[in-house]
């Protein structure tokens, strides 16, 4: 197969309770595997009882067993045109570790909604069209490397128009294979050591808000 980037987004209106017995809306995230490189090298001395190297480094590739660093936020803050304008971030990874080129996937998750219809609009509501809010993503880079977003489509996903009911976005940056025409995605690939994924809210016009109430960042690293 050959490599091809891709993305891909998921909706859905946020359940009142999306963890029995908690306030949170972010899900609990179970432990993880591979913890630490340690773990990853020792699965692939395990395949390599029984199979060449390169072999069991496609498998462990084809199974996504990456290194996971995710940081979260459960703010509820409003933004404008005016802190957009800014590129004023509701949250940024940590910094990328591993050798060069090491990310695999991005996992993006977003709860938020735009605020209550205005007469100003053709297109109605509960919709994405002439949506006035949106989120951008952002990469915070280490002086003297190359912005590798420039001329690029920032935008990552739109709110509904005209609804205040919050919804849960969840966006999947992958690198490797998934659906074709991606090719917007490719800055993916160009991401080092010490990068930073950053969220950043977006409204188009004066006095209009974009309501974020959570927000969480994945970011999938080559273990070995």
């Amino acid at each position: 197969m050959v490599p091809s980037d891709s993305a891909s987004t998921t909706t859905t209106t946020q359940d009142p309770d999306p963890n029995p017995g908690s306030s949170s809306l972010i899900p609990k995230v179970i432990t993880h595997y591979p913890r630490n490189s340690e773990d990853a090298l020792a699965a692939l001395n395990i395949l390599k009882k029984w199979l060449p190297s390169e072999l069991g480094l496609n498998i462990l590739d084809h199974a996504e067993y990456w290194l996971l660093s995710r940081v979260y936020r459960e703010d509820t803050l409003t933004y404008t045109s005016a802190t957009g304008r800014d590129r004023i971030p509701y949250l940024e990874s940590k910094p990328i570790q591993g050798s060069h080129f090491p990310v695999k996937k991005i996992v993006i998750d977003i709860w938020s909604h735009d605020q209550e219809f205005n007469y100003y609009f053709e297109s109605g509501t509960d919709n994405y069209e002439d949506s006035p809010t949106w989120f951008e993503i952002g990469i915070q880079r280490p002086s003297g490397r190359e912005d590798i977003l420039r001329d690029l489509d920032a935008k990552i996903v739109d709110n509904v128009h005209g609804s205040a009911k919050t919804r849960h976005h969840r966006i999947v940056y992958c690198g490797l294979g998934g659906q074709p025409g991606g090719a917007s995605v490719r800055w993916m690939r160009n991401l080092e050591a010490e990068d930073r994924v950053t969220v950043i809210p977006q409204a188009r016009f004066l006095g209009w808000k974009n309501f974020v109430e959570a927000a969480a960042i994945g970011v999938y690293t080559d273990p070995l």
